[in-house]
């Protein structure tokens, strides 16, 4: 099945919850436990970010006819990346007033959030750093009703590719150890293990593809 796929720039910004809660549902992080708001803030600040590659897909309708990002139904897979996810990640404290009625609701509401918070704050690993020339491939998902025909694949090489023309040189991101699909995929990409770690409640892998004299899958 073809798919279409839009970079995050050129997608209207009517279209950015839909694309939030499609992260909500495929992928379960911290910034997803964080709630809505924080996803649609964080896709609203890389969209506006020139060093961000990111790519959404577009399910193609059944009349032959090109889709239309206007209509949120029919995205249905996304891939994110950046050579500095952290000041991304720090923008979502901006502005100020905004950020602290996030923090009272949470705080009111879902506590156990903010403890998750402070634990990965405490426990952040230097796993997460990056190298001079490389991306780190944030966060990629895919709707389950489209799941099971390549789109993930098809998705890691557009990415690859575009970081590629960018001037980057590998590709890095980290992932659950209890997610053997996200592995698999990453393993039949071509990503290595390079190192484990825990982070807060989370266990991950650390794993990296080289760009460089490397024909992308």
């Amino acid at each position: 099945m073809d798919f279409t796929f839009t970079p995050l720039a050129d997608i209207p910004q009517a279209s950015l919850p839909g694309l939030a809660s499609l992260h909500a549902a495929t992928m379960p992080t911290l910034l997803t436990d964080l709630g809505l708001p924080f996803l649609l803030r964080y896709y609203q600040l890389a969209q506006k970010s020139p060093s961000v590659i990111a790519f959404i897909a577009l399910h193609p309708t059944t009349e032959h006819k090109a889709p239309s990002i206007d209509n949120d139904s029919l995205i249905t897979a996304y891939c994110l990346g950046s050579p500095n996810p952290a000041a991304l990640n720090a923008k979502l404290r901006q502005p100020i007033t905004w950020f602290s009625i996030q923090m009272l609701k949470l705080a009111f509401t879902r506590p156990s959030i903010l403890i998750q918070l402070t634990q990965s704050i405490l426990t952040a690993s230097n796993a997460n750093s990056l190298r001079p020339g490389q991306i780190e491939l944030t966060y990629i998902g895919v709707a389950l009703q489209s799941r099971g025909q390549g789109l993930g694949l098809a998705l890691l090489q557009k990415f690859a590719e575009s970081a590629r023309t960018a001037g980057y040189t590998s590709i890095a991101l980290s992932v659950e150890t209890d997610n053997p699909a996200a592995i698999g995929l990453y393993t039949k990409f071509g990503f290595t293990i390079t190192q484990t770690f825990t982070e807060g409640r989370y266990h991950r892998h650390r794993m990296e593809y080289s760009l460089a004299n490397r024909s992308i899958p």
